[in-house]
């Protein structure tokens, strides 16, 4: 190559960086401004001070003294059951108001009364029922209807346990 252009082209690129460098101070337009010194801060307020009522005491003999901390939650499992069974609710139309278990929904109706006769078979009251739902017509089944919600509350762990499934606990709809 000849030095000539060598020469010329390294010229070129020294003028190309200093024209990267200093052409943008000539064009910019942001001016250093001093800066203002001076507060913009308002002056305090004038407050005047206003007196308060002092509380009126209560009297505190009314009030019962808290539970100890020991006996306030107790769970379920260790709460002392009562000796009598209460009597059942009775809804507005005089029906007395059942719960009951949804273990699952099916597409295939046959599916449901396979698990419905496993269910059967172990001593559940079971049954299925078909429902319209926005993917097409499903088949619930569902364990009961009990009166008594302790003792289907045992029954949902045994099922959930033994089906892998998360049922539900609902009123009973007749």
């Amino acid at each position: 190559m000849d030095d000539g252009l060598k020469q010329r082209i390294i010229g070129a690129l020294v003028l190309l960086a200093i024209a990267i460098i200093f052409v943008p101070v000539f064009f910019d337009q942001e001016r250093i401004v001093p800066l203002d010194r001076t507060t913009q801060v308002p002056l305090a307020p004038e407050i005047e001070p206003i007196e308060i009522e002092k509380p009126i005491a209560q009297n505190v003999e009314k009030f019962e003294p808290a539970v100890p901390p020991e006996t306030m939650y107790i769970p379920d499992e260790e709460r002392e059951q009562p000796d009598h069974e209460e009597e059942p609710k009775v809804s507005e139309v005089g029906v007395p108001e059942g719960w009951v278990l949804q273990v699952a929904s099916y597409r295939h109706e046959a599916h449901a009364k396979e698990t419905r006769d496993k269910l059967i078979a172990e001593g559940f009251s079971a049954y299925t029922k078909n429902v319209e739902t926005s993917k097409g017509v499903m088949t619930r089944l569902y364990v009961g209807p009990k009166l008594d919600k302790t003792s289907l509350l045992d029954d949902k762990k045994s099922i959930d346990k033994k089906y892998g499934v998360d049922t539900i606990l609902l009123r009973y709809e007749p």
